[in-house]
């Protein structure tokens, strides 16, 4: 019988102690490895330039929407990888300085990744602009319309330049439905500066209109500017008859009498304060009132424009909703105004032109 006895020491066969050796000399190794071959992150910065030349109180990272900006990181060797993120969901770009361009307002993280490790941020913000002209808006520009208009009326926009396809939109109401015709109409429900976008075929042209809010102008009572004479226009002047002397005798004879019809009398509106028309909108909701019960007070009837709810619609549409019951089954309720204002058309008798209501 053989017996084969194998070597011990501190407890551990030798060859357990060998396979600890040799996986302590392999971790060591790779250690060393990475100590030696090891590169730390360089120190660098994005620094931002663009041809808009921005007010001096402004921030100087503030740009402007369709601004072209340029982003550089600070390095030497321009020949490293750097790959930008400019946070706006666009395709990333690659060098030590590229340009970008912001369709959009609001605030963007920009990232620069120095070698796919090293990486530096940098915030900015993106503003619409109203005075300078930016360099992706055509010099002559092919979209015609008003460029101040006022919140509730229905605004005609046209094109000078022909092509085969027409796209018109809103970029601040993604929402609104994009028309394909030659001529565009578009209701705006609130004020502020928007920017209307033509495409035609390959092309894309852009427009920034105004939309001022009637109300607020007349809540702020400013004074009218004073008009000179030489705004006026000039009076003209007729000939003075000829006196009674000069004139020749003649026989006097009999004049017809010609009976003139008495012109049909001008419609009167009831002049009713907003708190009594606001109570009588109430009664619409509590099925008191209806429709005609508005034909003194308000200048189209049925057809009167209101914008409830920051939507534009009809005061006949308006009185269908009031009327019906928010809630489901037994547990329904009336409808609550929220608030309540009137525009009033002075030159036919002071008839309710507009309707701002909110309710829940």
């Amino acid at each position: 019988m053989h017996r084969s006895i194998s070597k011990r020491w501190a407890g551990l066969d030798y060859k357990v102690w060998i396979c600890f050796i040799i996986s302590l000399l392999l971790s060591a190794g790779l250690l060393a490895y990475k100590i030696f071959t090891y590169v730390p992150c360089q120190d660098f910065s994005i620094i931002t330039s663009s041809n808009i030349k921005h007010p001096e109180a402004q921030n100087t990272q503030t740009f402007y929407v369709n601004e072209q900006i340029t982003f550089t990181v600070s390095i030497r060797d321009t020949k490293q990888s750097v790959t930008w993120d400019f946070d706006d969901q666009s395709t990333s770009q690659k060098g030590a300085t590229v340009t970008h361009t912001y369709l959009k307002e609001g605030y963007y993280l920009i990232k620069a990744i120095l070698n796919g490790k090293c990486i530096q941020s940098l915030n900015i913000r993106i503003i619409q602009s109203n005075t300078s002209t930016l360099n992706t808006i055509p010099a002559v520009n092919p979209i015609i319309s008003a460029d101040i208009v006022t919140v509730g009326d229905e605004v005609v926009f046209n094109s000078t330049a022909a092509g085969a396809n027409y796209e018109w939109s809103i970029e601040e109401l993604p929402t609104e439905p994009k028309q394909i015709t030659s001529q565009a109409k578009f209701l705006f429900t609130k004020p502020g500066n928007y920017t209307v976008a033509l495409k035609i075929d390959d092309k894309v042209y852009r427009k920034i209109i105004q939309v001022d809010d009637i109300l607020s102008t007349i809540g702020t009572g400013a004074a009218l500017p004073p008009v000179s004479k030489a705004d006026l226009p000039p009076v003209p002047q007729e000939p003075l008859p000829p006196l009674v002397e000069d004139l020749p005798k003649e026989t006097p004879k009999e004049m017809p009498v010609v009976k003139q019809e008495p012109e049909p009398p001008a419609k009167t509106y009831d002049q009713l304060p907003e708190p009594a028309i606001k109570a009588m909108i109430q009664g619409v909701i509590d099925g008191k009132k209806d429709i005609e019960d508005f034909n003194n007070i308000l200048c189209n009837g049925a057809g009167t424009k209101v914008v409830a709810n920051d939507e534009a619609t009809t005061f006949a549409a308006l009185c269908n909703e009031l009327k019906e019951k928010k809630g489901v089954l037994m547990l329904k309720k009336k409808r609550k105004i929220e608030s309540f204002k009137v525009v009033r058309d002075e030159t036919s008798g002071n008839c309710v032109k507009i309707i701002y209501i909110n309710y829940k």
